[in-house]
């Protein structure tokens, strides 16, 4: 019996489901990456034919990492740098070129993870009992419609020392906004699915909220929602997470500088079990199907992380109650724990919403 009130909570144990290594545009064919998450050293690379694959970095013959050197594609496989040994997209061993025959322990050593590429990012299929994977994860349709003024991802990255359990909180936490993000919430709702959770929500921005001001912008956030606050807009979001850490959130604003509509991916990816990679990535275009100013769309982008940058100041230093003290002006904060414990148990064993 675990002495931990969630599965979650444990440490070195990560969700089951899809978790985003990479944007396609990161990864041409023929290149190969480093990876490490969930503890684990891992490659990522794409074939010739275009099709990306990671594996479990070291070799299982004497141990070498298989982007050492910078790698080695050979067709739509990865040839060790030491000994050539080679490696199919799904792990299995396809060839040692000084041998008569590949020993049969040999086959199937090296782990391959289910890989999924669609709208523009790479993701890969987490699940510590090996299950086949689920295909829960949405066709953004927009995506890559540069004539509708949409175009690809604008992104960034950063890696954070956070706990997963605190990022996906947000999606129900309404009391947050006028202390954390400068935003009076107008409208606020969560509904639940099997494998989602969805935020609906009108936030704007007042003078008498409060804002936390991340360092090291390459902008004045408290400028800028000053002019919000001046010349407010008409905005509305729906977000919603698809699995345990891949967020798409659609929006449309009208009345502030710029009219226009967006979509963003965000994600946290567990490295270990004190740090994630958290990225927010956009495309963004005007209401009536044309690009927005260039200015504008990287400023927006560059926002859409700086927000979740505000959230980074409160989690670097918090601490996790598993047990909280909650009013009734709260979001449903332990409906969403039980939600989220589903990705952490056995499947006989997972909870429903």
């Amino acid at each position: 019996m675990s002495d931990y009130r969630y599965a979650f909570l444990e440490p070195g144990r990560f969700a089951r489901g899809w978790h985003i290594v990479a944007f396609s545009r990161e990864l041409e064919p023929g290149a190969v990456q480093r990876l490490h998450y969930f503890g684990v050293d891992l490659v990522l690379f794409r074939g010739e034919s275009g099709v990306a694959a990671v594996l479990d970095a070291h070799c299982p013959h004497l141990g070498a990492h298989l982007a050492s050197d910078g790698g080695r594609i050979v067709g739509d496989a990865l040839a060790c740098p030491f000994h050539g040994w080679t490696f199919a997209a799904d792990g299995e061993c396809v060839d040692i070129p000084y041998a008569t025959r590949i020993p049969e322990r040999a086959r199937h050593a090296l782990r391959g993870w289910p890989v999924q590429e669609r709208n523009g990012f790479i993701a890969l299929w987490h699940d510590p009992e090996g299950g086949a994977p689920e295909d829960y994860l949405p066709v953004i349709k927009e995506w890559g419609h540069g004539e509708q003024g949409w175009g690809d991802w604008r992104f960034h990255r950063s890696r954070i020392r956070a706990q997963p359990c605190d990022v996906i909180e947000n999606i129900v936490d309404i009391a947050h906004f006028p202390h954390v993000h400068g935003g009076e919430v107008r409208e606020f709702e969560n509904r639940f699915g099997e494998r989602t959770v969805t935020q609906v929500s009108r936030v704007q921005q007042t003078a008498a909220a409060r804002s936390v001001i991340p360092p090291g912008l390459p902008f004045d956030m408290e400028a800028m929602r000053a002019q919000n606050v001046d010349n407010p807009a008409d905005a509305w979001g729906d977000a919603t997470y698809h699995g345990p850490s891949i967020m798409y959130y659609y929006t449309e604003s009208r009345g502030g500088a710029v009219d226009y509509r967006s979509w963003w991916v965000n994600y946290h990816t567990p490295v270990n079990s004190e740090e994630v990679d958290l990225c927010s990535a956009v495309i963004v275009s005007g209401l009536d199907g044309e690009p927005v100013p260039e200015e504008f769309a990287e400023q927006y982008a560059i926002g859409a992380h700086a927000a979740f940058g505000q959230d980074v100041e409160i989690w670097k230093d918090k601490v996790y109650r598993a047990d909280p003290i909650l009013c009734d002006g709260d979001g449903p904060i332990n409906k969403l724990r039980r939600w989220y414990e589903q990705f952490y148990l056995p499947r006989n064993g997972a909870a429903q919403p």
